[in-house]
């Protein structure tokens, strides 16, 4: 009779085992960062406490943060939307490119007071997103495309078509050397709030996207069909459910909450359009996505996390003198470290015994 070991997957994490398992992996991954600061020359101490400083060191330092997360959520938001469906749209940073440039391109064609422009800006973002989504949608439930190879493709579709309006000085400002547009109107900038001096628009509506979907989610019959049709797609047909018609639903959500987090980047922080402007903003939206265990208010809170690594790593070069490629490899050993925790705590060996 032998022994043997399989993998195992625990239940549920509650919200609870998720915080704990986040403070675990932030735990280990700074020790992790502290020797290699150190075997690298530098204090790691000071290190952490530029860190510290930049990221949460006082108010001003903390509504950069907020800033630096506030894409970070709606790109994690929207991939734990449609994650939570079983639908692996990997389009998030497309979806937000096209949101910006949605909104941008409403901006050349219109001029309305600042209310109603801030209103219409949002709302051809979150068009433009919501298109690119539903796009991938239509292709899985028309012709059966595979959401992964269609969402891939749309990102690039999306970036070499604002690579063509920038070379081709369609949308290029004029005199500019530069690839990037002329800076939108006054007019269409997401206000500031009042609670403090460089918070706009777009980080309240952040916060406000994540009680949101997490009210959908947990709270209304949608959102209970939605993780229905997650957890099995032919019994959640027996129940009424429209596969095709819930695929693009979805994708469509998804893709409006990532063109929501464009606009917010380029109209309440840059107030321009680049050429590489958002890169890397829909893949990091996904990495939040898991690591948070696609739970909208985890998602707030890792977002948090990775704006304020973003942030406080600017002074850490100033400060502490510490290279951005260093910083770089801070952030990746706090990724290493969350999706180990991940495993670790979702998944357990079993002892199971054989006749054999």
């Amino acid at each position: 009779m032998a022994r043997l070991f399989k993998v195992e997957k625990r239940p549920e994490l509650g919200f609870l085992g998720l915080v704990t398992q986040a403070v675990v992996a932030i735990i280990l991954a700074f020790l992790a960062s502290a020797v290699l600061l150190e075997a690298l020359g530098f204090n790691a101490a000071e290190s952490f406490e530029a860190l510290r400083i930049g990221a949460i060191g006082d108010w001003e330092s903390f509504q950069g943060t907020l800033i630096e997360a506030t894409p970070l959520v709606f790109t994690g938001l929207a991939a734990g939307l449609a994650f939570r469906a079983k639908i692996w749209s990997i389009g998030q940073e497309g979806q937000l490119f096209a949101g910006s440039m949605m909104a941008y391109l409403l901006t050349t064609m219109v001029e309305l007071p600042p209310v109603l422009m801030v209103t219409a800006v949002l709302v051809a973002g979150m068009v433009g997103g919501a298109l690119m989504g539903g796009l991938a949608g239509v292709l899985k439930a028309r012709f059966n495309v595979d959401e992964i190879v269609s969402t891939v493709m749309l990102n690039y579709i999306i970036i070499y078509l604002l690579s063509y309006l920038l070379t081709s000085r369609l949308w290029m400002a004029p005199g500019e050397y530069y690839l990037q547009t002329a800076q939108v109107p006054e007019a269409s900038r997401l206000p500031l709030l009042p609670i403090g001096d460089n918070l706009h628009l777009g980080v309240g509506l952040a916060v406000l996207a994540v009680i949101l979907v997490h009210f959908v989610l947990s709270r209304t019959t949608f959102g209970y069909e939605l993780r229905a049709f997650g957890e099995n797609k032919t019994a959640a047909r027996y129940k009424g459910t429209n596969p095709k018609r819930m695929t693009v639903i979805v994708l469509m959500l998804s893709g409006a909450l990532a063109g929501l987090g464009g606009v917010g980047q380029t109209f309440g922080v840059d107030f321009r359009i680049t050429q590489n402007f958002l890169v890397g903003l829909g893949s990091a939206g996904i990495i939040i996505a898991v690591i948070a265990g696609l739970r909208p208010i985890m998602i707030g809170l890792v977002a948090l996390l990775f704006g304020g690594l973003a942030n406080g790593g600017l002074f850490m070069q100033v400060m502490a003198d510490v290279s951005s490629a260093i910083i770089s490899a801070m952030q990746a050993i706090v990724l290493i470290f969350f999706l180990g925790s991940s495993v670790l705590f979702q998944y357990r060996l079993k002892r199971v015994t054989s006749n054999e």
